[in-house]
């Protein structure tokens, strides 16, 4: 990590500070969500000599996506303030910048039902194997022991593939692993040899966005004012990884978007309705407009089983979310399963729009 003078993050420090009394929101998650970075800018002769420096904030993609238009009013009003509280006249700002962050993308949703946390221990407990090898603890002659690392190994690298990531080790076979680590020397040398192929990985892996910030649900936004602020609401919850809040408004949305298509094909449903029951007055309208019949038939066993989750999904944000005083709330993994498998058939029924009824 490039040194920065401390000086420069208690300047930011107190802007912070100063921006968050005077409510300025977006300025305060730029600043609290950003890994920054001091930039020469140039050096002016001038007055015996000034130097010019960029402060940078760097934001994870889907942060600074977020900002859209309003990147530039933010740049302004840190730089405004930190130039408030500046007071070295050698080292004198040139610019606030908030840029991206360059980082390896790992589309985890293309790994579905595997997730992010599955992936880290497969790998991790290939990292156990390989050391307790590489160490004499474990020989790859026992019985077993070589095919449950074939397996494995190649699920990582068809996990690895899809997901778009380099998986370091090419040892196919455990015989293959002890050929390239048996020259190390000592034991030592082999535990510094395998965590440096594994721990770059591993912290990549780890810091990388989850599932659920990829789920997207603006196919549905545009149908009703209603839909569009649940819509906007989950997927500000989903980024700031408020995951029970956003299962919440992700139900909302959804139950506004099955009355907005039952009323557009003149079916009726009573106001009280809950989501399981316009689910399925939505999915018998379907199989009777399918054709020819046996697919018809097939669609209402999906759509039947899909409606035992629609109930479950139900009860979950009835009591695990805070839509209600509950005292168990759902949690981080669980949610972003309930959120993808809405996304999912919130796709599916938009197909079925847009191929029967366009």
């Amino acid at each position: 990590m490039t040194y920065i003078d401390p000086y420069w993050k208690r300047l930011v420090s107190t802007g912070l500070r100063f921006l968050q009394e005077q409510g300025n929101a977006d300025a305060v998650a730029v600043i609290k969500n950003a890994t920054l970075s001091v930039d020469f800018n140039n050096h002016d002769n001038w007055n015996g000599g000034i130097d010019y420096w960029d402060l940078v904030f760097h934001l994870k993609y889907r942060d600074f996506i977020s900002l859209g238009d309003k990147k530039d009013k933010i740049e302004g009003d840190i730089l405004e303030v930190l130039d408030r509280f500046h007071a070295d006249g050698r080292d004198r700002l040139a610019n606030v910048l908030i840029q991206p962050m360059i980082e390896q993308y790992i589309d985890w949703n293309s790994v579905l039902p595997t997730t992010k946390e599955d992936t880290v221990s497969l790998i991790q407990e290939e990292q156990k194997m390989l050391l307790e090898v590489a160490t004499g603890k474990l020989s790859f002659k026992e019985s077993g022991v070589e095919d449950t690392y074939q397996e494995r190994h190649e699920q990582i690298l068809h996990i690895a593939n899809k997901a778009g990531f380099d998986y370091p080790v090419t040892a196919n076979t455990l015989v293959d692993w002890w050929g390239e680590v048996r020259s190390l020397s000592s034991y030592a040398e082999r535990r510094e040899y395998i965590s440096k192929k594994f721990s770059p990985l591993l912290k990549m892996l780890r810091e990388s966005e989850d599932n659920g910030s990829d789920v997207s649900f603006q196919q549905i936004s545009t149908r009703s004012e209603i839909i569009q602020k649940a819509v906007e609401d989950a997927e500000v919850f989903i980024r700031e990884g408020r995951y029970d809040s956003a299962v919440d408004r992700v139900h909302t949305a959804f139950h506004g978007y099955l009355r907005q298509l039952l009323a557009e094909h003149n079916l009726s449903y009573e106001r009280n309705d809950g989501l399981p029951s316009l689910f399925t007055k939505l999915h018998e309208y379907y199989g009777s407009s399918i054709k020819p019949p046996d697919v018809a038939e097939r669609l209402k066993t999906i759509l039947r089983s899909a409606g035992g989750m629609i109930n479950a999904i139900n009860e979950l944000r009835n009591n695990n979310t805070i839509a209600h005083p509950n005292g168990n709330l759902i949690q981080k993994r669980e949610a972003q399963l309930v959120i993808r498998l809405v996304n999912a058939v919130l796709n599916y029924i938009e197909d079925i729009e847009n191929q029967l009824f366009q």
